[in-house]
């Protein structure tokens, strides 16, 4: 515990003699000299500046609990500025964050006491900050605080208060004495240097003797030997300001709007009073809501970046996860993202290499080839840092995605994007610094999350520690010129295959509805732009706004449901408003499509050839469609195969035996009588998943699986042949749980499909599916973004158990020397894949950030299929089946628009291209094995190139012969 104290409260606690010491110089630091009056008007959601009603405004007492978490509220401090006073402060003391406006609503400064675990003291006190760019020069002070409170810490705990507002006077001597002291502080603390701590310590008894004498500038002298000694070290820090900020997590996306801007103003407010800062920024959205809403503040944004003063970092829209979304919204992410951030700031491609993703939950193994193609080919995080089981070997190192795709990576070694920058910060990182003979990292400084990036400490300190005995060397600089500086290095390692993070496997599964209906939306988006180039319809201006917030939602705490319950209400309401809208732009498209009257169609917009059976109004009828085409539907057969009894289903391919008590299937026999069921398929389970702290909603312990689950019992079966299908429908309860499924076994098919609805009412309790098939191996492959990644089935040592819970796509898969198995899903995404099991997370139920994560009804379909040995093919195709349906519509019919010849290669995306000259073809090799495709068009085109992902073009192309290595992506673009 006093360990995790020390962790918390830092100095306080490690130093506590010290720290009273210090506290006594900051009381010399600020002189109040007038109170100033406050006045307030209270409201549940902000209220824009010009929007507000100043006769609203009552008397606000200091000291007053104004409100709760998330409320909001106007301040309006004014005052007089006594007579013969110069340079006066205003201190303005809030708990929360507050933007500071003029009476005329020009953005001045903000304020932020937002909790920073172990953060160092301020030289203005615990409750008060001085407040910049106010204009006292008429003697009145009269300002506008938009303010609010937003929880403490990781908790909706607290209450938002006004504290009060004085002017002051500063005692520019003893401010300077106070960041003194405390960077000789910190470093006295953290070296393992014994004679330099003993030379600091006695330096500091001496400067706080001399103070107490009211010696300020005598204590200053006694440590300006000590400040001027320089250091001894190679090592050299690059060091870049940067304020991480959420899009949302544990407050809503609208407070996010305004985190941002008091972000920004604190940036820019510091470049404007220091020479030699660099502040770095990501996530264009951030910057386009203040273009929207702060244009005047936007446009100090594009001076500072044209100085050279502020850094846009990354080419991502927003920081996404990368483990769940599709490859396809992944490059949307970089088009969207760097086409805002050269037109809005006339960004060039060397000031876009690099990707900067600090805090996303793990990297999947095809991101290396989607950075190259969008023209990143820098990559930053630290979130490896947070392994739970192993040390993630390398902070600087080459990173080859499953298609031969590098990158090069390097995770600053401190292992935090909110460094305090003070000497304990630099010490630990080069501890943990395994390439610390490169001589060179990154130090990435500020309080992030609303604290409003670096403040005046951050400033202080590391100004002090530029070149400072005891410590590295530590130079401002961009994270750009670092990386320029770093491939100029050699650097040894490279590491081959996914970036997995040891710890929060729950984003896999946690808010599920959420993970859906981004499934849903982003199968709809893909159908609606191949419907536009169907019909020549410019789809781009209809798309743009839904395409912006598809990617937003897929935020790295809001797609994993990691985030509050405001923030998961708010995400399902997004995802329906658009799904709604695209079905209608759907529909319109199609009604624009030609037709053959009377005859019902069925329209595939996917890169497979389909052969199933389909259900209208009129009944069952059979398709046979080509990839990106219509064709009529065919009546649908007698099946005598089928068969549907209380305990058996069977269509002549397979044979499904049914346990009574449980509902899984015991057996399953193929045509020629080989069993494949093995130990089971389809046990229902409920775990006990227990509080994970403090990040509920993300981890799952991995020693679950050490514990007997619950097995759901069958309450109701009843069985009958429709159609073309053979169905049992089982209904399944437990205690907070209610299962009804139906399993569909479809005449010629030996997919067997699981049609699901679960009514979940339960805490810390996690649903599975569980199979253990006969066939079975050592690897198990998982379908990612452009293809899979072969993974172990094993726990022969620490990281092979580490990866208890993997993610994957649409499928998994594995195989023996006899055949293999398959998983399928429409949206799931976690997966065990060890010793014998193959496991579907359906649902968890935790409780924190949301506590009522995951209650309610779901519907969802997952699948299993066998394959013959080596026929990963059938089961891309099914996965692709399961989650892309056929359009039904009345008499709709057009050719094949777009194919190839071979079953690995995958037509993903049919888009009009980003320039409106032409269309866009994506498409990747789904197999991991080299081949050549023609690819046939059925649309008149005048040129035809090969592009990168952002469509720019590379080489002609030649559509008869297409040379595709292993996963690789390609992109056509068919001009006009």
């Amino acid at each position: 515990m006093a360990g995790f104290a020390a962790w918390l409260f830092g100095l306080r606690v490690q130093q506590p003699r010290e720290y009273r010491r210090l506290m006594r110089i900051r009381r010399r630091v600020y002189t109040p000299v007038a109170r100033l009056d406050a006045e307030i008007i209270r409201s549940a959601e902000p209220i824009p500046f010009e929007e507000l009603d100043r006769a609203r405004f009552r008397p606000l007492r200091p000291g007053t609990h104004w409100g709760k978490v998330f409320d909001c509220a106007w301040l309006r401090i004014t005052g007089d500025v006594p007579t013969g006073v110069e340079h006066p402060v205003v201190m303005l003391g809030i708990r929360g964050e507050g933007l500071v406006h003029s009476p005329h609503g020009e953005l001045l400064d903000s304020v932020s006491t937002v909790f920073q675990q172990g953060d160092l003291p301020q030289s203005g006190g615990g409750r008060y900050r001085p407040v910049q760019n106010v204009d006292t020069s008429t003697g009145r002070v009269d300002l506008f605080v938009d303010v609010t409170y937003n929880g403490w810490i990781l908790y909706e705990v607290g209450r938002a208060v006004y504290h009060g507002a004085h002017l002051a006077t500063r005692d520019d001597e003893a401010y300077a004495l106070f960041y003194d002291y405390l960077t000789l502080l910190v470093l006295a603390g953290a070296t393992e240097d014994a004679a330099l701590e003993a030379d600091l310590r006695r330096a500091l008894d001496d400067a706080y003797r001399r103070f107490t004498a009211s010696d300020v500038a005598g204590a200053r002298a006694a440590l300006a030997e000590h400040l001027s000694a320089p250091s001894t070290s190679e090592f050299v820090y690059s060091a870049v300001g940067h304020g991480h900020l959420d899009m949302a997590w544990l407050w809503p996306l609208r407070e996010t709007r305004r985190k941002a801007a008091r972000t920004y103003v604190r940036a820019l407010n510091a470049v404007d009073r220091r020479d030699d800062y660099i502040y770095g920024t990501s996530q264009p959205q951030q910057m386009a809501w203040m273009q929207q809403r702060h244009p005047a503040l936007f446009d100090r944004m594009r001076r500072a970046v044209a100085d050279g003063r502020m850094e846009l970092q990354g080419s991502f829209w927003v920081e996404p996860d990368t483990n769940l979304p599709s490859g396809e919204s992944l490059v949307r992410q970089a088009l969207v993202g760097r086409r805002f951030l050269r037109e809005e700031f006339g960004l060039t491609d060397e000031q876009l290499r690099l990707c900067w993703l600090p805090d996303t939950f793990g990297y999947n193994g095809n991101l290396p080839q989607i950075l190259r193609g969008t023209g990143m080919d820098w990559f930053q995080t630290i979130k490896l840092a947070w392994n739970t089981v192993n040390d993630f070997p390398h902070r600087t190192f080459h990173w080859q995605g499953i298609d031969g795709s590098t990158v090069l990576v390097h995770m600053p070694p401190e292992g935090d994007y909110n460094s305090r920058g003070a000497a304990d910060n630099l010490l630990t990182g080069l501890k943990q610094y395994p390439e610390i003979a490169l001589n060179t990292a990154l130090l990435v400084y500020g309080s992030g999350d609303g604290g409003g990036g670096p403040n005046e400490i951050h400033h202080e300190v590391t100004g002090r520690e530029r070149n400072l005995r005891g410590l590295p060397r530590v130079e401002y600089s961009s994270a750009g010129d670092f990386f320029r500086s770093l491939e100029q290095r050699e650097i040894p390692h490279t590491h081959v295959g996914e970036l997995y993070l040891e710890t929060h496997q729950g984003t896999y599964t946690t808010q599920g509805r959420i993970k859906r209906l981004n499934r849903l939306v982003e199968r709809k988006l893909h159908e609606v732009e191949a419907l536009a180039v169907l019909v020549e319809d410019d789809s781009r201006p209809v798309l743009e706004q839904h395409w912006r917030d598809v990617l937003l939602h897929q935020f790295h705490d809001i797609l994993p449901g990691s985030s509050i319950a405001r923030v998961n209400r708010e995400a399902i309401e997004t995802y329906e408003r658009i799904g709604a809208a695209l079905d209608d732009y759907a529909d319109e498209l199609v009604g624009r499509l030609p037709r053959r009257p009377g005859t019902a169609t069925a329209v595939n917009l996917t890169g497979l050839a389909r052969s199933e059976f389909v259900k209208t109004d009129e009944g069952w009828f059979h398709a046979e469609v080509p990839s990106y085409a219509a064709a009529p539907l065919a009546a649908a057969r007698e099946q005598p195969d089928l068969v549907s009894s209380e305990d058996t289903l069977g269509n002549g391919i397979l044979t499904l035996g049914f346990d009574a008590a449980s509902g899984e299937i015991v057996s399953c026999r193929g045509s020629d009588g080989a069993e494949l069921a093995g130990g089971g398929l389809n046990r229902l389970v409920v775990h006990t998943d227990p509080y994970v702290w403090p990040f509920n909603a993300w981890d799952i312990k991995a020693d679950y699986v050490g514990k007997t689950p619950r097995t759901l019992r069958v309450s109701h079966v009843e069985s009958t042949v429709d159609g073309p299908v053979a169905v049992r429908r089982q209904v399944l309860r437990g205690r907070g749980v209610t299962i009804d499924q139906r399993i569909v076994l479809e005449a010629g098919s030996d997919v067997v499909r699981f049609e699901t609805e679960v009514d979940w009412h339960t805490r810390h309790r996690m649903l599975r599916a569980e199979f253990r098939p006969v066939h079975y191996g050592e690897t198990v492959q998982c379908e990612i973004q452009f293809g899979h990644i072969e993974r172990v089935t094993t726990e022969r040592d620490a990281v092979e158990k580490a990866q208890f819970e993997v993610c994957a796509h649409k499928w998994i898969a594995t195989e023996d020397a006899g055949g293999g198995f398959a998983l399928l899903n429409d949206g799931k995404y976690g997966h065990r894949a060890k010793n014998g099991l193959l496991s579907l997370n359906l649902l968890r139920s935790p409780t924190f950030p949301d506590k009522t994560a995951d209650r309610g009804i779901h519907h969802f379909t997952y699948a299993f299929c066998p394959f013959e040995r080596g026929d990963l093919a059938k089961v891309v195709r099914e996965g692709y089946r399961l989650n892309n349906p056929l359009r039904i519509t009345d008499g709709v019919a057009f050719d094949s628009l777009v194919g190839v010849d071979e079953p690995g290669v995958i037509v993903e995306t049919v888009k009009r291209a980003e320039n409106g000259n032409g269309v866009v073809l994506r498409l990747y090799e789904s197999l991991g094995r080299p081949t050549t495709v023609t690819l046939r068009v059925d649309r008149a085109y005048r040129a035809a190139h090969e592009t990168d992902l952002l469509e720019r073009p590379r080489d002609a192309a030649d559509l008869d012969r297409i040379d595709f290595g292993p996963f690789e992506i390609k992109t056509i673009l068919l001009e006009d």
